[in-house]
Formats: structure tokens, sequence, C-alpha cells
């Protein structure tokens, strides 16, 4: 390189007067003129200028005289090229093409005017943006073959002085540069048409605007085809452009290493690297995507081009260069810009890639760079989903032909044929979609399929918005799919990598529920079910997958489809239930087990079994709702006694079957069949119990020696007692003793009914020995606790022991009810506890325990302690103060019962109801309860209330005192609420009279007027 950069600058032609071929003194005469006329029009000029070198060109000086280049090659039918040199502080860019006429000439003096209006392919010769050159400099020379000019910033001034043109008296204003030019005898550089020369200036930094020259060179070729060459000192870029097929074009770039592109490293013009890109053209709009290793890539975030870089931020997969009205900076939009219509023509583009690279061009779903890139998005979108070009699996056959006769398929080569060689640009040539083709051929309704391998690929497509994806899927599934769903993207696209892409397209995702959905509608062999089952399988590890697949549709061997595969037994579970021998035809003979629902022998496969097939239990069979329907029709059926007793036999310890089992006709005793819940087992506890009057027989003990006693439990026949079970009962229909007196109790149906059945058939006086019973089996032993279940409740109302109702019975030693209810003896704390739903409850006072309550207090013979009579004056009062029980429900008793224990005539009882009134009346003459509720319990027991039977006067008159000053007041609250005013006494003294008469000496009390208390002692 010659240091001095010299070589190949034009020269000026020496001794020769310089021409004015463009009429440039005319031009400054009027120009000047202008000014002379209008010193607004010269700062208009001057403020214009610098705008445009401030913001709308700034940091486009190559790019702008790229774009000039670029016209002027094609013009002239020629390569661009531009070649940048540095001379000391000249730059030199020159360029090839067509050279500078007048109209050029006035649209670089004109500042508001470009030179290439209507031109075709034109995108930026001689017009506004050559005002970038002044970004770097003030003196600029233009020199071309046709003639060549200068503009001066210091010579304008100059002019304007000479011209006695007074612009401004701002000592900062700067005149225009490019408006007046002046002619120069210079000629451009040998083997380029016109050069540009630009003194730059001392803050610019030469090496630095070398580099980002560099830096925009890729660009440059990328942005402007009829470039062909840049070379910036020694380093040369270089683009070619060649048709593959399909309307792609091959962009190649060979630069330099891009790492030489700083301005403190020195170039290295032998390394060179090469950048590829596909362009793709539309009617308004050239889309460019990266290429690496041979396959094309996402772009990163970019700009809109138009055709060069502009300001509007893109987050578009593609590099978009568009013909687009901008802005005169051509850094912004115009408003109202019809961005849409740059997007027709995208979903060819995304055609023309190959099959399994086509995803590249979906704008990944994210948050929009601009307003344009948001409109771009959205319409890039619409397009892709809307267009035939999504890669789907082939079909072949019927299938292939029904889904075409629906329009799920546009555009697409017939199925089975392949895809002719480079009939799809880079998509074409063997193997394209990652593997040979293989065409599917046969009839699908009858299971005969066959596979065929091309060495061409088959690449039908389809609307995105009519194909689906199954995540994951494989090709075994995918063939298998694509009969069931219709146009199905390829596995080789179907991946959790694409599938958002796939989502912004509104293509169906399915998962493996609808496959499950849709097969129950599906006609296949066996095999075919078999297939698909093997293909699904890899998926089932996934408990979510497994629980989707749930409702998979089945074939059994009867021909009929069934949905799920919890449904089914497969034959290997079969194998296990007959008796001991491996032939699957003698465990039939052996045990026909009609109602169970059997995979046909050739679909059955592990997954079922994964997916809940493996029915093996034999409670699980008993449970089968058909089997009730078999019960239903024939109860007594031998096969299916058999059948039933042998599975009953097996099942584990515990086991919990169905009530509707007990409809099973066994032989009795007699031989006579019977309904097995009908039935008890020789020598069953509950027999002892039983009424001699009862329905029960016993069950043949051949059966019991056969099939054991537990077998015959599990199926109803009785040992003890037998419980209800049901959810969601609607109503007292389960033929239950007094079961609608009960039901209508309820404030609401239960959410399930369990009930002792058969409680009516118990001898009266085995009513201890029943209870033991129910206290001893773990099933019936919680229902005694629950105490508004029908058990508990049933047992409350006629369960006796004693002749005394259960309900009218006692714990023993109960606070609530000693020695006024009967306890019931016999039993342990633990039993005691668990029975408290069937006794006497303080939170359940019924009219018949309330009616006991009064005639037990009423009773001479029962000797409660005080405080358990206050304790049932309480309860009592407490249900009637509630409303919960009304007064007509019970009968008054003879006598009632004091506090101090005594059973005292009505007539002489008083109810206290003030606390100061305990201090003065006798225990044998109060009947104490609570006295919140002495007005409900007075009522109850049709007695007068102490205040209202006894007048009380204190007697003197006591010292007035303030609650928080008076020491008697502070211990009077501790045992007592303070009331009204306080007064202080020596001594309280009242007078009793009415009902009860005496003068009475008292620690405190209260009357109308406050509250009397006793003075302390002083000592």
């Amino acid at each position: 390189m010659d240091p001095a950069g010299t070589r190949g600058l034009g020269e000026p032609l020496s001794g020769v007067a310089a021409a004015d071929p463009f009429g440039t003194a005319a031009l400054r005469a009027a120009t000047i003129a202008a000014w002379r006329d209008s010193p607004t029009r010269l700062r208009e000029d001057a403020a214009t200028e610098a705008d445009l070198v401030r913001a709308g060109y700034r940091d486009r000086l190559l790019t702008e005289l790229a774009q000039n280049a670029a016209d002027a090659a094609t013009k002239a039918g020629v390569p661009g090229q531009i070649r940048v040199l540095l001379r000391d502080r000249t730059l030199s860019v020159a360029n090839v093409g067509a050279a500078l006429d007048v109209p050029g000439l006035h649209a670089l003096t004109a500042l508001r005017v470009s030179a290439k209006p209507g031109e075709g392919e034109r995108v930026g010769r001689f017009g506004v943006g050559f005002t970038a050159v002044l970004s770097a400099g003030d003196e600029i020379e233009f020199r071309s073959t046709s003639g060549s000019i200068r503009f001066s910033r210091a010579e304008t001034a100059q002019t304007l002085a000479d011209n006695e043109i007074h612009h401004t008296d701002d000592p900062e204003f700067r005149p225009p540069a490019l408006r007046l030019p002046w002619p120069t005898t210079a000629t451009p550089a040998p083997g380029f048409d016109s050069e540009i020369l630009i003194t730059l200036r001392d803050e610019v930094d030469a090496p630095a605007l070398l580099a980002s020259m560099r830096a925009e060179a890729t660009d440059l070729l990328l942005e402007l085809p009829a470039l062909q060459e840049i070379r910036i000192g020694d380093d040369r870029f270089t683009s070619t452009r060649e048709p593959i097929g399909g309307g792609l074009t091959r962009l190649r770039v060979v630069r330099p290493l891009a790492e030489t592109w700083d301005a403190e490293v020195e170039s290295r013009a032998d390394e060179t690297e090469t950048r590829e890109w596909w362009e793709f053209s539309t009617a308004h709009a050239r889309w460019s995507v990266p290429v690496r290793d041979g396959r094309p890539v996402a772009a990163r975030p970019d700009v809109l081009r138009a055709p060069t870089r502009s300001d509007e931020e893109l987050s578009l997969p593609a590099v978009l260069i568009a013909d687009v009205a901008m802005q005169p900076d051509r850094r912004r939009l115009l408003p109202g810009a019809p961005l849409r219509r740059l997007a027709a023509g995208y979903a060819d583009f995304a055609r023309a890639l190959p099959p399994l690279d086509r995803l590249v061009l979906v704008p990944v779903p994210g948050f929009a760079r601009s307003e344009a890139d948001a409109l771009l998005r959205e319409a890039l979108i619409e397009e892709l989903a809307g267009g035939a070009w999504l890669p789907i699996v082939p079909v072949a056959g019927d299938t292939a032909d029904l889904l075409r006769d629906n329009d799920f398929y546009s555009g697409v080569p017939a199925f089975g044929a392949p895809v002719a060689a480079g009939s799809q640009g880079p998509g074409a040539g063997p193997n394209t979609v990652g593997e040979p083709a293989v065409t599917v051929s046969g009839d699908p309704a009858a299971g005969e399929l066959s596979a065929e391998v091309s060495d061409e690929p088959a690449t039908p497509v389809a609307v995105p918005r009519r194909a689906s994806v199954f995540t994951g899927v494989t090709a075994d599934l995918a063939v298998l799919l694509a009969e069931m769903l219709g146009p199905l993207v390829v596995p080789e696209l179907s991946g959790r990598s694409t599938a958002d892409r796939l989502a912004a397209l509104d293509v169906h995702r399915v998962g493996p529920a609808r496959i499950a959905e849709l097969s129950a509608s599906l006609q296949r062999p066996p095999q075919w079910w078999y297939a698909l089952y093997d293909a699904l399988e890899p998926f089932a590890g996934d408990p979510l997958v497994a629980e989707e697949l749930g409702a998979l549709a089945v074939p059994l061997a009867d021909g009929r489809l069934v949905t799920g595969p919890r449904t089914v037994l497969c034959d290997e579970a079969l194998d296990l239930l007959g008796p001991e021998t491996s032939e699957r035809t003698a465990a039939f003979d052996e045990l026909p087990i009609r109602w169970a629902r059997l995979v046909h022998p050739e679909a059955a496969h592990p997954l079922l079994n994964r997916l809940g097939a493996q029915v093996t239990s034999p409670a699980d069979l008993l449970t089968d709702p058909a089997l009730r329907l078999e019960l239903e029709h024939d109860p007594a059926d031998p096969d299916l006694v058999a059948a039933v007793l042998f599975l009953a036999s097996r099942v584990a310890p515990g086991t919990v079957l169905p009530a509707w089992l007990g409809q099973l006709e066994l032989p009795g005793a007699d031989g006579e069949p019977v309904p097995a819940d009908e039935l008890l087992l020789p020598d069953a506890p509950l027999t002892a119990v039983l009424d001699g009057d009862s329905p029960f027989g016993t069950v043949d003990s051949a059966l019991v020696d056969r099939f054991g006693a537990a077998a015959l439990r599990a199926l109803g026949v009785g040992w003890g007692f037998t419980v209800l079970t049901e959810s969601d009962p609607t109503g007292p229909d389960h033929d239950l003793d007094d079961e609608p007196d009960w039901w209508s109790g309820l404030a609401e149906d239960p959410p399930e009914l369990v009930a002792v059945r058969d409680l009516d058939l118990i001898d009266p006086d085995a009513w201890p020995a029943a209870l033991r019973l129910l206290l001893d089996d773990p099933v019936t032993r919680p229902l005694l606790a629950a105490a508004d279940g029908y058990t508990a409740w049933w047992l409350r109302r006629h369960a006796r022991v004693g002749g005394v109702a259960l309900g009218l019975c006692c714990r023993p030693g109960d606070p609530d009810f000693a020695g006024l209810l009967t306890e019931l003896p016999g039993f342990t704390d633990h039993d005691l506890a668990a029975l408290s739903g069937v006794l006497a409850d303080r939170e359940r006072i019924t009219p018949e325990l309330a009616a006991a309550l009064l005639d037990a207090l009423a009773d001479p013979a029962r000797t409660p302690s005080p405080d358990t009579v206050a304790r049932a004056h309480r309860l009592l009062a407490a249900v009637i103060a509630s409303g919960h029980l009304e007064l007509d429900q019970l009968d008054l008793p003879s006598g009632v019962r004091a506090l101090s224990g005594a059973v005292i005539d009505p007539a002489d009882a008083l109810v206290l109801d003030r606390p100061e009134y305990g201090q003065v009346l006798p225990p044998g003459r109060l009947v104490v309860g609570d006295i919140e509720t002495a007005a409900a319990l007075a009522t109850l027991l049709d007695l007068p209330s102490a205040s209202q039977a006894v007048t009380a006067e204190v007697l003197g008159v006591g010292r007035p005192a303030a609650w928080r000053d008076a020491p008697e007041a502070v211990l009077f609250g501790l045992q007592g609420v303070p009331h009204g005013d306080l007064f202080i006494h020596d001594t309280v003294r009242v007078r009793l009279g009415g009902a009860y008469t005496a003068t009475v000496t008292v620690p405190w009390w209260r009357d109308d007027h406050g509250t009397h208390l006793t003075a302390l002692p002083t000592r």
C-alpha cells in the first residue's frame, strides 16, 4: 500500500482553464441573488443543511455514497464498484457507472430535491443524501468523466463577504457548503467514472471512519444488488448472486476477517471469510435469511432497510429490504406507510426453503421492538398461517383421497409420488426431510398397509391453520396419526423447540387426550391397534400422558370397540384366574367370566397394561358393572355363581365389595337358592342376637368348606351385622326400618349413606350382646359415634337395655346426667366413647330426653348432686330459650328439684334469677340453673322468679363512692359485675317481704339504686 495513499487518486488538469460544462456560474449567481434578496433564505438553507448533517445523515457517509454509486451502476448497466482511499487528510470515494449530469448537479445543490424520481431501481443517486459528506469535511470535490465540480464552505463564506451579504450577527453561523458549486478541471481516478474527495476536518478520526465503513460494507452489498465490490484501502468486499431455484437467490459476500476491521489492527487482505444469504423477492420487498453450514438460520434483531438501514428496529427472522415510503432522511417510515403489504409472498419464501428449515422464517413470540415491528410480525404470521408451505406427513390410499376431498391439503403433489428434483429450490434433492421418503399404500380400513422407501423425498405441504402437531411425534406414530388427524406436521418439526412457532401459526396442538378421543370412532384391524399402542408406548412414561391415554379405545375379542384400557382385561391376566393349569381355554371352561371385557389377542400390548388393563385383581372383576347386569338377569346361574365365588375366594382380606353382590343366589342349608345377603354363616354370632322370627337362613356348609368363610362374607353372607353403603342418596328408599322418619329430620340429604341393616330383627333382650357385636366390628363401630347417622339415630330410639331406650341412658359418672339417667353398665371407657352417638348427650336434648330429665328431677328416688341438678336445669332452659323445644311437647312434673336436692312442691319453689337472692333464700326453696336463662327455666317449670316473688329493701343510707376509688369496689369486681352507683355501708342490711320475709345482713346487695357494699375493716 502507498504510504501516502496517493496512488489511484484523480489528478487536476494543470495549465488548462476550468471549463464549466454544468453552468455552475449561473447557479451560483442565482443562489447569491436569492440570498441577497432574502437573508432569511440564506439562514434557512444553512439550517436545513446543518439539520440534515446532524440528524438525518449522521453516520451515513458511505451508505449515501454507496446508494449513489448503485444508481450510477444501474443506469450504466455495469456491475457496481466503490473504492475508498485515504491520502493524508483527504478521503476519496470512487465508483463506476453513469457520470454526473446537469440534473444531478441541480439535485446536489438544491438540498430539497432528488434527480431520481420515477427511475425504477435507482435508490440514491445525487439526492439530498449527498449532504452526508459534510459529516466528514467542509471542502468537497466531485470529479466525473463528464466534468468536475467542487464545494467549499470557506469559499462560500468569502463569496458572501465579497457580495456584501450580511447573513447574521451570530458568530457561530456557518454558511451552507453545498449550495455554491465551482467548476474544476480535475478528473476521477483511472478506472472510475466518478470520484468524491473530502478534506477531513481536524476533529474527524480517519482510522475510525474507515473502520466504520468496513463494518458497513457487508450490509451495503446485501442491500444494494447493483453493487458487487467495495474496496476500503486494501480490504476488498465482493458479492456474487446466483439463482438456486424456487425463486431463491444465493448471495455470497467475501470479506476480510472481521477481526481486522478495528482501526487499531493492521489489515490482512489475504485472510478472508465468506458470508451467505438466501434472498427471495416479492412484489414490495426483498427478504434475506442468513445461511450457516448450508442451512438457513434466523437473522439477529435488525432494522428495516429501505433499501439501506433505517432507525426502525425489527425482530424478524429475515432481513427485510423494503419498497416503502420513508421520510426524507430515510431513517423513519412516513406515517401511514403500507407495511402490511410487505408480508405478501412471505409464505412463498417459506415454501422455497428446504422443508426442515422453513420454520426459521416464523417470528418467535416475544415483545416487538417498535410499532413497525409489531405490525410486520402480525402481518407475517397472518401470511404464513394462511399459506400452503408447512411440511406434513405423507399419507396414501383412501385416507389421502378423503383428506384431499375435504380440502385439507393445498398445492401438494400426489401422495405417494416424489417431488421432482430441483422443483423446490434448496429443498429439492435426496433425503430433504432427513431420511428417504416413505410411501404408504394399501387399504387402511382393512389394515393392509405397506411402505416403500424412495430415494426422492415426498414433501406435501398444508396450510398451518389446517394442520395439527403432536409434540415429539416419532416417525412410526406420525404415519398412524396422519390417517386419524389429517395434515400432520412432520416429526422433524414437531419438537419442543418449534412449539412456540407452530402455536403462533395456529397449528392445532394435538395431545394424547385428543388421540384417545378420536380413537373411539375408528374402525381398524387388531394389528393396526397393536401398531398404534407400540408407537404410543414411549410417551406413556410421563404420568400425565398416561392419564390422558386412559380413554384410548381398545378392540375386544368379540369385535366390539370399547373406551379405556382400565375397563378391559388382557388375556395374560386371565391365565392367573383359572385353576392350576397353563391352558387359557381350560380357564375359560372352568371359570366363564362372561361379563369381562377381553382384549383381542392380536391387539394385546404392554401399553394397555401400563394404562390400567392389568385387571388381575379379583376385586376389580367383582365390581364390574357388567357383573351387576348379569346378576339382575339371572342371579342363580350356576356358572355365574361358580365364577363369583371363585373370584371372591381370592380377594384381599378386608376388601369391601359392592352390596349388590348380595343378590347372588347361593344354596342354603336346605339346598334352595337364597340371596347371599339373606344367609348367615354356620355359627355366626349374629344368630344369637336375632329374634326368633328372623328371615335369615344358613348357607350350605359345603360352600364354606370349598371357598372359605371370608369369600362368602365378602359377598354379603352374614356373620355380623350387614352395612349398607350408597353415595349421594336421594331419599329414604333403602328398606331400612323407620328410614322415612330419620330422613325427615335431616337438614339436607347426606353425601353418603352408611347404615347397619336389619336392626329391627334383634331380640329386644339381646341388645347388650348386639351392642358388643357392633363395637367389635371395625366397619360398624364408627357408625355408633356418628350421632346424625341412621344407625345411631335408630339405636337411640329403639334399642333398649333394661327397658330403657339407649338415647335415655348415660355413661357412668356423666357430670350432666349422673343420678338422673340410667347408666349403661358393662362397657369400658373406650367402648363408651365409641357409643357416644347412641347415649344421652348435652348437645342433643330431644323432647324424649327433656321429658326424661324432668321426670328424673321430680323423682324423689333419684339422688343427683346439686351440680348435676343445676346442669340439668341449664340444659333444659337453654333449649327452651333457643326455641329448639316447644313447651307443648313437654308435660309438667308434679314436683321440682330444689338446690338442696329435695323434691319440693312447685308452690314453694322460686327460680333464682338474680345472684344477690342466693345469699338470703333457703336452698330448699331455690330452683337453680343459669342466671341468663332463668326466665326460660321459670317458664318451663311454671314457677315464679325470686326477684318477682320476694321484695327487698336496703336499710340505711350508704356513703356514695366512685367505683375507681373504693377498695371495696375492687374486691367486688373480682366476684361480681359493677352495677349502677356505688354505696358503701358499715353493714348492709336488707328487709325481705312477699313470698319470704326476713331482715338479713349481707356482704352486698344490688337494687334499682345501685350496688351496696359492706365497708372493709380499717385494721
